[in-house]
């Protein structure tokens, strides 16, 4: 529990940093290349992301076996596993290749329409870059994955806190040398190559990872198989959903709505790794709990633990973000980007449920119980990619993102709470009592900050902007005491504050 503690940390102060970047970097970068340039950055970063989806849904399979054989001690079966997943994903890397030769020649069929000649000839460079790096990332991510199975989280997030940082340090040093937006990919590439590289040096030279390429458990590699398909149709979900939009506006609209969405997205992605950075760390765990008698009683209480920590982080960010976002959006990218407030709105609120309720997801994958989930998301995001296409012909960047938003409501929110309470006997009434009580303490703060503002209308800086923030955690923080939490947890805290203090104040004079 130390190592997913210690790791939850890591991954909360890596969150923090990447927002911390997007703040200062992303401005800089959009005035630097201007908005169409930023587009066209934008919609690359898209298609790199589409190319993630060849991982097959193999790379959650050599977490979910190799922690379950871990638990049974089993070192041949697990470099047999280890060398089924090399193989599998040295082909996916010549995969990768083939598609990116596709793709290059079809760059003048699929964008012709909304890209200037200029801005091709980028876009097939950048393709090259794409390409390469990831034939070769492709069979070194085997390596990342061996490493969340062993529950190395600790080394994983720090690695992952450092590319964090130094990453943009260095666009943000070409492109004051005058830089586009083909280096910047360039340099993506570069970086992302390096540091899982290290990933597999880690693996190789201190895990001692064996690797034995015969296979004799062939009734396993089919298990294997049709789990990873069905996690790979949720992973198309979820580019449908995140990333075909930007696709679509970039093709039928042109590259400025792809930048506004994209900063959208991804103020989003920030809202949604707040919450995975705990559940994610949980899926070794689960699936040792799955094969234990009273595994389910453990795991509901993690559901309504982890889940209550969820909302309270989300819940914040949320209320914070409709208190302030329209001002912060202004301050940081401009006020031509206004409509990002909009659409944050719209697609974080619905989405809000399915975060929260994230580690449900780790017990379907540990209980290999993918399939009715696949199914249902596969049918709403091909419904959701069929209302998107006239959703932006006729209501532009907010039509594509309530379909979106609907789409999460009624799939990933109404739908799968029945199943997990039917299916998964997850404890889904006590779930919504817990976070029920932090809403009511949530929404008082809210009004209460919202009253505070409309009285004094106060001019919006940077300054006041963060003092602001901080006295809405002091508001939210005073509620939750008096309305989220119950008489005898309250004892509890009042009693851990008084015995604690005194004791660091004590230890800090003896100190000094």
């Amino acid at each position: 529990m130390n190592e997913i503690r210690t790791a939850a940390i890591f991954s909360y102060v890596t969150i923090f940093c990447t927002f911390v970047v997007s703040i200062v970097y992303t401005p800089f970068m959009i005035r630097i290349l201007g908005q169409e340039e930023y587009g066209l950055y934008s919609l690359m970063m898209v298609l790199i992301g589409y190319f993630s989806i060849l991982d097959l849904g193999f790379g959650n399979a050599i977490v979910r076996y190799i922690s379950r054989n871990r638990a049974l001690g089993d070192k041949n079966s697990e470099a047999e596993l280890n060398g089924f997943f090399l193989k599998l994903f040295i082909l996916i890397g010549l995969i990768a290749i083939g598609i990116g030769v596709i793709l290059y020649s079809q760059v003048d069929n699929i964008f012709g329409g909304s890209l200037s000649d200029h801005q091709l000839g980028k876009v097939k460079m950048m393709i090259i870059f794409m390409t390469i790096s990831l034939a070769v990332q492709f069979p070194l991510s085997v390596f990342s994955s061996i490493l969340q199975a062993y529950e190395r989280f600790i080394f994983i997030k720090l690695v992952s806190l450092i590319q964090v940082i130094i990453q943009p340090i260095t666009m943000l040093i070409f492109l004051l040398q005058g830089a586009d937006s083909v280096t910047l990919i360039g340099i993506v590439a570069v970086y992302n190559t390096l540091f899982i590289l290290v990933d597999a040096l880690i693996c190789m030279k201190i895990l001692d990872v064996k690797f034995t390429f015969t296979n004799s458990n062939q009734n396993l590699l089919k298990e294997i198989c049709l789990y990873a398909f069905f996690i790979f149709v949720t992973v198309i979900v979820d580019k449908i959903y995140w990333q075909t939009d930007q696709l679509l506006l970039g093709i039928l609209k042109g590259t400025v709505d792809v930048a506004i969405y994209a900063i959208a997205i991804q103020i989003v992605m920030i809202f949604m790794s707040l919450a995975l950075a705990i559940s994610n760390l949980y899926l070794p765990r689960i699936s040792i709990l799955v094969t234990q008698e009273d595994g389910l009683m453990h795991i509901n209480h993690l559901f309504k633990k982890v889940g209550s920590i969820q909302f309270l982080i989300v819940g914040y960010v949320m209320g914070g973000f409709i208190l302030f976002g329209k001002d912060f959006i202004a301050l940081w990218v401009g006020k031509e980007f206004l409509q990002v407030y909009y659409i944050v709105l719209i697609i974080m609120i619905p989405f809000t449920v399915d975060l929260i309720q994230n580690l449900g997801l780790s017990v379907l994958k540990a209980k290999n119980l993918f399939r009715f989930r696949t199914i249902l998301l596969i049918c709403i995001a091909l419904l959701n990619l069929m209302l998107s296409i006239p959703a932006i012909k006729y209501f532009g960047l907010l039509g594509t993102a309530s379909i979106t938003a609907l789409s999460l409501l009624v799939g990933n929110g109404v739908i799968m709470n029945v199943y997990y309470h039917k299916k998964l006997k997850l404890d889904i009434k006590g779930f919504w009592l817990n976070i029920s009580k932090l809403m009511i303490a949530l929404f008082s703060s809210t009004i209460t900050m919202k009253l505070l503002l409309f009285i004094f209308n106060p001019n919006i800086t940077w300054v006041s902007l963060i003092s602001y923030i901080i006295l809405y955690g002091i508001l939210l923080f005073l509620t939750l005491f008096v309305f989220g939490i119950n008489a005898q947890q309250r004892k509890t805290l009042i009693h851990v504050a008084k015995s604690k203090i005194p004791n660091l104040l004590t230890r800090k004079v003896e100190r000094e």
